[in-house]
């Protein structure tokens, strides 16, 4: 398969939208329009219906793509889907949905592939042991990351990285968990400002170009941000209730194609070459 040279999932991403529709129009228990349009917009593409818990338009999806070869001839590929909340109860539709898609044809050489399920399993992450340093690996471009309007792409503050985790992991409760974010508002902006106290320093990586091209449109869209590692010190103790979601939820935009991926560990040293990871 040819796929996307950067991220690999964008392009698996791009033919699920694509499976998604065909299977909800067959879906034997959904004959009306209204109700498979609402259903593929529910899954794929959620719009804010006036809910003044969340203050952005486009909502998050109830799921996440990522992915690697592992063969080094890339005739294998191993793709990791995260199912939030909801979507959990919904695993059978969204495995038709790759079935259809595997038969359908991926990429620009249209090829058809073999799916084998590998495992299944429901997570629910442990508080983590915290040390003096975090160390962030962000493994795919973390795309368009802001605060306070300001698009960071070389480096990504700790108060940054909170903020945005924070926000999307109550939208993703609010829209498909208990309906309630993890602490109150009042709470989350005490934690936010004590966040901008936690100092920082890249250890590796900077600003990573990535772009697709839509199938539907044509058009190219940038979706360049930080790819590298970033290493914190401070006291992370109350941010371990949200910091304990970093390594499976995703953050940044576009984080549904693979962008945002995070990988986190505590030490109780700083590291002391320059690119440890």
């Amino acid at each position: 398969m040819r796929l996307h040279h950067d991220v690999p999932t964008i392009t698996l991403r791009g033919a699920f939208g694509y499976a998604l529709a065909q299977v909800i129009a067959r879906y034997a228990n959904i004959r009306q329009l209204e109700e498979q349009v609402n259903l593929y917009r529910r899954i794929f593409m959620p719009h804010n219906d006036g809910n003044p818990l969340l203050r952005d338009e486009e909502l998050s999806r109830p799921f996440v793509m990522r992915g690697w070869y592992s063969r080094p001839d890339r005739r294998s590929f191993i793709l990791d889907v995260m199912l939030f909340g909801q979507a959990y109860a919904e695993e059978s539709f969204f495995e038709q949905v790759m079935q259809v898609m595997a038969r359908m044809r991926i990429g620009p050489k249209h090829q058809r592939c073999e799916i084998c399920k590998i495992s299944s399993q429901e997570l629910m992450p442990e508080m983590p042991v915290q040390d003096q340093f975090l160390r962030v690996r962000f493994l795919t471009p973390c795309s368009r990351l802001k605060s306070q309007g300001i698009v960071f792409r070389t480096e990504v503050p700790f108060y940054v990285l909170f903020s945005r985790l924070a926000d999307r992991l109550d939208a993703l409760n609010i829209l498909y968990g208990d309906g309630s974010p993890l602490v109150s508002h009042i709470k989350l902006v005490e934690l936010k400002q004590l966040a901008r106290e936690i100092p920082w320093r890249k250890l590796d990586g900077g600003s990573f170009k990535v772009s697709r091209t839509s199938g539907r449109t044509g058009d190219v869209i940038w979706m360049d941000g930080f790819f590298g590692t970033m290493l914190y010190a401070g006291e992370f103790s109350p941010f371990l209730p949200y910091l304990r979601y970093l390594p499976f939820i995703n953050v940044g935009r576009f984080n549904v194609f693979g962008c945002g991926w995070c990988e986190m560990n505590f030490l109780n040293q700083e590291p002391q070459m320059k690119g440890v990871v």
